[in-house]
């Protein structure tokens, strides 16, 4: 995690534009056969492993041990380290309502905290949100509109927004405003806190299904790269 956001701080010294990418399995298996979404993802200045089955896939296919960083704790992070630094922060997505009650949630958390927008995610008018956006200058903007919309749309629109680091959040903005429960810590600590939110809600079935389907296309992969190594 603090590397992680050492990364994300040494982005908005650079200057430029950059988009974090918070992987899950799903996103993975999606990206498997969609060249598309595949490309948005190796294009990100940075990724990291949201999920336990990006962390388990890594080990079959022989990688580097990392750890696994949630994306609703790199976006906490990130608001810490913009509270220290005077950083300005943008809220894209989610519900109506639902990023203005994260916004005052995130101001109590971390005093000095400048979150210059919010904006839900049922605006129709991508030119109307850009505009928006520019006008505020953020220098964070976290957009949560979802897999595998929100990777798409800050791909699409990251130049004209000129924004330094967008990042992709998923339901974050919900779990900060209070609007979902996280995983008891020790949940979280054995990688479970996707089955903990299917029971909250069942219509996360496709990322529990990307679990199995993940390991599938390690092994498939891991088995390529030693046979190649045979040759």
């Amino acid at each position: 995690m603090a590397q992680a956001v050492q990364a994300v701080r040494r982005m908005l010294q650079a200057g430029g534009v950059h988009h974090v990418v918070t992987t899950n399995g799903a996103m993975l298996v999606r990206a498997a056969r969609d060249e598309r979404l595949r490309r948005v993802l190796n294009d990100a200045s940075l990724a990291v492993a949201d999920g336990a089955g990006v962390v388990l896939a890594g080990r079959i296919l022989g990688r580097p041990a990392f750890p696994r960083v949630p994306g609703v704790d790199l976006a906490q992070g990130l608001c810490m380290l913009a509270a220290a630094e005077g950083r300005r922060i943008f809220l894209f997505g989610a519900a109506p309502g639902v990023a203005a009650a994260a916004a005052e949630s995130l101001r109590q958390q971390y005093p000095g905290l400048q979150v210059v927008g919010v904006m839900h995610g049922y605006v129709a008018d991508d030119a109307a949100v850009i505009e928006s956006i520019r006008q505020a200058r953020p220098d964070l903007l976290f957009v949560a509109l979802g897999f595998p919309k929100q990777e798409l749309w800050i791909a699409a629109h990251r130049q004209p927004l000129g924004v330094p680091v967008c990042l992709g959040i998923g339901g974050t903005l919900d779990v900060l405003a209070g609007r979902v429960r996280r995983a008891p810590r020790v949940v979280q600590q054995m990688g479970l806190e996707w089955a903990y939110r299917l029971m909250q809600d069942p219509r996360r079935w496709r990322v529990a299904i990307s679990l199995p389907l993940l390991l599938v296309l390690a092994v498939h992969e891991r088995v390529k790269e030693q046979r190649k190594r045979a040759q």
